[in-house]
């Protein structure tokens, strides 16, 4: 499993505290990714890319067997009796945030991930664990979406319009997780600290694939989320 804001991300991340400075002077390419060829999209950095291919075992741990986030997708999930309560329908309307470590048998300061859950989609900011040292903005669509879907991972080219920022094109991993097969889009950020400057207090995001909107999702109270996050990364 930002903003942190996997910003682009993974998320997943917001994107001008995660651009590099030449990039930013042209092509807005989150960090991680590079100006493609045509100068107008951006692709994966070969390093980036390969360190979180390689460890793509890691991904697919992630969130089946985080139990918090299957309760998010619940809380989504819950009948229309009990969402139309005020309470419930408040906290599924205005959004709110979960803190958890999102491997079962993650290390102190391991998998320490930040993930904001609003009207059948959640963004995740995930930091490293394991082989795996780079961070991650994860998408999630909690019911029926747009989003695209995979059985396997795979690699697919999505853009991601966050902020005042502008659009950019990069290539996202895509797969299902969990019991519910749940569709996600991880953006690769290449450390959890860049991840963490991205993290504004309020921040939206739009995806779309192919020129068809396929999800938004704003959160707020970033900051705080971010320091809880931090307090995580600190038991390391």
């Amino acid at each position: 499993m930002t903003s942190h804001s996997v910003r682009a991300a993974l998320a997943f991340a917001a994107a001008s505290a995660l651009l590099p400075a030449a990039v930013q002077a042209a092509t807005a390419c989150p960090k991680g990714m590079t100006v493609a060829s045509d100068g107008k999209s951006c692709t994966a950095d070969q390093a980036s890319a390969s360190s979180a291919a390689g460890s793509f075992d890691v991904l697919g741990n992630i969130m089946d067997t985080t139990k918090k986030e299957i309760n998010a997708k619940q809380a989504v999930e819950t009948s229309k009796q009990e969402l139309l309560s005020s309470d419930a329908r408040k906290k599924y309307e205005d959004g709110y945030w979960q803190h958890f470590q999102a491997f079962s048998g993650a290390k102190p300061g391991e998998y320490c991930a930040a993930m904001f859950a609003r009207q059948g989609m959640s963004v995740t900011v995930l930091g490293p664990g394991g082989d795996y040292r780079g961070a991650l903005m994860i998408f999630s669509a909690l019911d029926d979406s747009e989003f695209p879907k995979s059985a396997k991972p795979t690699i697919i080219p999505v853009t991601l319009k966050q902020g005042s920022d502008p659009a950019a094109t990069v290539r996202v991993f895509n797969f299902n997780i969990g019991q519910w097969q749940t569709p996600i889009l991880a953006f690769a950020v290449p450390t959890i600290d860049a991840a963490l400057q991205g993290m504004d207090d309020k921040l939206d995001f739009h995806l779309e694939q192919e020129g068809k909107a396929i999800g938004s999702i704003e959160w707020h109270s970033g900051h705080a989320a971010r320091d809880e996050l931090k307090q995580c990364l600190a038991s390391r």
